[in-house]
């Protein structure tokens, strides 16, 4: 009887290699810090060599910057991004969005405490996250403009000055509470979903 034969290996395609580098950096980063991570951990945990890093990156700034914009794109999109139901009404709606920023700011939380290390020391780093952030903030402006129209929204509520501070706090509660070792939970996202509610919507407010 012939021996079957082994299926052939497949070779991994650029973007497959490319995401294992990520992903190895990612890992590193969040275990050894940025300035104590060298290229040689990152290539050893990906499985490569080094020429093969260089390919697609030119340093771990490099890579972290990739990481950056993965990140933060995923974080600051769960925010904003189409509802994947359709919610029970305006405090369902916010909560939905306030829960997927919180799941997603949670799954990268690793690569936040990298680019928080890096924002000092990379000014790409700094400016890429606050590109990022202006258009979440801008998207919720307008999603306040929408219900604004619909006349929900509390009379004297400057929408742009609601964008900016409630955004900061629900980031700025999420970093201080995963920091602390805390998970975000439903709980937690209740309660923003509340404070938020009542800083725009009178139906909500005192």
């Amino acid at each position: 009887m012939a021996r079957e034969r082994a299926p052939a290996r497949t070779k991994p395609t650029a973007g497959q290699t490319r995401e294992t580098l990520l992903d190895a950096a990612r890992a590193v980063f969040t275990e050894r810090g940025f300035a104590a991570t060298r290229v040689a951990d990152i290539v050893a945990r990906a499985g490569t060599s080094h020429g093969t890093f260089y390919i697609y990156f030119d340093d771990k700034r490099d890579v972290l910057l990739a990481l950056a914009q993965r990140s933060t794109s995923a974080i600051f999109g769960a925010a904003v991004a189409p509802l994947g139901e359709e919610p029970e009404g305006l405090r369902d709606a916010i909560r939905m969005r306030i829960g997927a920023f919180c799941r997603a700011f949670s799954e990268h939380w690793g690569v936040v405490q990298t680019l928080n290390q890096a924002s000092g020391i990379h000014d790409e780093v700094t400016e890429l996250r606050s590109r990022i952030r202006a258009g979440v903030v801008s998207a919720m402006a307008e999603l306040m403009t929408t219900d604004r129209d619909k006349g929900l929204v509390r009379d004297g509520v400057d929408l742009e000055i609601a964008a900016v501070a409630l955004a900061a706090m629900v980031e700025e509660f999420a970093a201080r509470w995963l920091a602390a070792g805390r998970t975000l939970g439903e709980h937690e996202v209740e309660q923003l979903t509340d404070l938020w509610l009542r800083a725009v919507y009178p139906e909500h407010g005192p």
